[in-house]
């Protein structure tokens, strides 16, 4: 009786924090510090209830308990929702109180249902799946819906037509060079799937859970990519594929030939898939949902907090005379000195008032809470619901 009435305690606390930090969000576009350290003491509340619950279960003072393997199992997925959460941090996917509000809520479902589906190694995942199939399944809605319901549906949607065209353009320019760079990223992603594979397969179990789990390298390299990508077109990374590729397929020639097929081929799928997932969900998806947020700045209207959209980062980035002063951008928006630095660029622009590209906050702390209540309900992620 008594963990009944736990759960639904743990249920209502975990409920009306987080729709008070989505009502926040909502209304100022982020999330307080103060909201953040709330929650994280009520997290510790519940697990600590429950812990007491079970020491007075291990002396036979209750029988209605959850053992100590639980708590083992909750930390292991509690730090991969952390790590998870500093990965897509680190990646300027998520400003910092959005990370730390999923770390939170993510920890907290096993307090809600400690029977939940995929824990520990795997539900952090599944959350996230469903935050953010949720998300883009509301985007692709709402762009029809505005479509429909515009004054001229076809220019409307001609005018997305257009916007995609110039991004497929946009990643496509570059003739030759573009090209070569593009057939050499591929070479070295499929090294790394292959190495993968070949690491678990012959290790013998040893690198099993995990590192033989393909979506988490999904996951890895598609949030971490704007980082990722400069190693795999770094010269370091170019000498080792030149390496490994000959050494690999000369000796699997001679030693290991069918078993080498099969795990090119195993490579060669995943690098086709992840490339689609990859074009689709931050080429093209981050393109259009940041068209609708898109505001041009000048210098004097530049301020510490602002949001640079992915192109402008991109483009700032690679720039040599800002000297690596935007190798990270994060969702947190500017700080001081890159202000400093980015006005200064733009005055030495020729021109009146050059711009630059930004975009507004987009709260998303309301997909967060939808995707862990998704998971909550579901119990596995919405990508498999949709197969």
């Amino acid at each position: 009786m008594f963990m009944k009435l736990y759960y639904a305690a743990s249920l209502t606390v975990f409920a009306a924090w987080a729709m008070k930090v989505v009502n926040t969000d909502l209304a100022l576009k982020k999330i307080p510090n103060a909201q953040t350290v709330l929650g994280f003491k009520f997290l510790l509340l519940a697990l600590g209830v429950m812990a007491v619950n079970s020491l007075l279960g291990s002396t036979g003072e209750v029988t209605d308990f959850l053992n100590w393997n639980f708590y083992r199992l909750w930390a292991v997925h509690a730090g991969l929702s952390a790590l998870a959460g500093l990965i897509l941090w680190y990646s300027e996917v998520w400003p910092a109180g959005d990370a730390k509000f999923f770390m939170i809520l993510s920890a907290w479902l096993p307090l809600i249902n400690p029977f939940i589906g995929n824990l520990p190694t795997y539900l952090f995942l599944v959350v996230l799946i469903n935050i953010f199939v949720a998300a883009a399944l509301y985007t692709i809605g709402k762009f029809l819906a505005d479509g429909l319901h515009s004054a001229s549906p076809s220019d409307y949607f001609g005018k997305i037509w257009s916007d995609v065209k110039e991004r497929f353009s946009q990643l496509a320019d570059g003739g030759r060079r573009n090209r070569a760079l593009a057939a050499l990223l591929l070479a070295n992603m499929t090294m790394v799937f292959l190495l993968q594979q070949v690491l678990v397969m012959e290790s013998r179990g040893l690198l099993s859970g995990l590192f033989a789990r393909t979506e988490l390298l999904y996951f890895f390299m598609f949030f971490l990519w704007e980082k990722v990508a400069r190693l795999f077109r770094s010269r370091l990374w170019t000498w080792l594929t030149m390496a490994f590729y000959p050494a690999y397929l000369v000796l699997g020639y001679f030693f290991f030939f069918g078993h080498m097929v099969l795990m090119l081929k195993y490579a060669l799928i995943h690098v086709f898939k992840f490339s689609l997932i990859l074009v689709a969900g931050r080429a093209m998806m981050e393109f259009l949902m940041e068209k609708k947020d898109m505001v041009y700045l000048t210098a004097a209207e530049l301020e510490p907090g602002v949001v640079l959209s992915s192109g402008s980062a991109r483009m700032l980035r690679s720039n040599p005379a800002l000297c690596g002063d935007f190798d990270d951008c994060f969702k947190d928006g500017l700080d001081e000195d890159q202000v400093a630095a980015l006005r200064e660029w733009l005055g030495r622009l020729p021109g009146e008032a050059p711009k630059v590209e930004t975009v507004k906050g987009r709260p998303f702390a309301l997909w967060i809470f939808a995707g862990c209540c998704l998971t909550l309900l579901l119990d596995r992620n919405l990508a498999a619901l949709l197969k």
